[in-house]
């Protein structure tokens, strides 16, 4: 008999922002996954970030949403040495954003964009002059992974999220 070669994936009813992304630019390994979930641990970019993440959201006094106590430590996450992560945390606090204090850290959201409920958390934010705002997002990757449409999603949930015209929300990765 005759072997059917498409399948047809149904789009859950929320999708995560990294996943919305996905479903852009990699729409056929998207529907894969879907078809068939597999668990994928963590990669080492993930865990880089991760730990980053907590760096930033203690420098700033904000409540991780982590125990920095319940992260695993500098071998676990494969980075090479403390060196490679200093690299990252000085390259903070030579930027921009050493002093400013953020507004939200990790903050979350869930929106509708297009009747797809997309759900996510933003790096950051920052208060602006004139009632304006800057959703930031980390990249702590060597690889250029940067997408602007994931900004553009963060810039629509905070502006929908705290009614707020889309002009007066920026967005950056760093």
């Amino acid at each position: 008999g005759e072997r059917r070669t498409t399948i047809e994936v149904t789009v859950p009813p929320s999708l995560s922002a990294t996943a919305l992304l996905r479903l852009h630019s990699e729409p056929d390994e998207l529907a894969r996954e879907l078809a068939r979930p597999m668990p994928r641990p963590p990669s080492r970019a993930a865990r880089f970030g991760t730990l980053f993440h907590a760096w930033v959201e203690a420098r700033f006094g904000q409540q991780p949403l982590l125990d920095p106590d319940d992260l695993p430590g500098r071998y676990d996450t494969g980075i090479d040495d403390d060196a490679e992560f200093d690299t990252v945390v000085e390259a903070f606090e030579k930027g921009p954003f050493a002093d400013r204090v953020p507004l939200a850290v990790e903050a979350s959201f869930a929106v509708v964009l297009g009747g797809q409920v997309v759900r996510g958390r933003i790096d950051a934010v920052y208060e602006e002059p004139g009632g304006a705002f800057l959703v930031v997002d980390w990249k702590t990757s060597r690889s250029p992974t940067a997408d602007p449409l994931q900004l553009a999603i963060y810039r629509l949930a905070w502006a929908e999220l705290h009614a707020l015209p889309p002009a007066r929300v920026r967005a950056a990765f760093y």
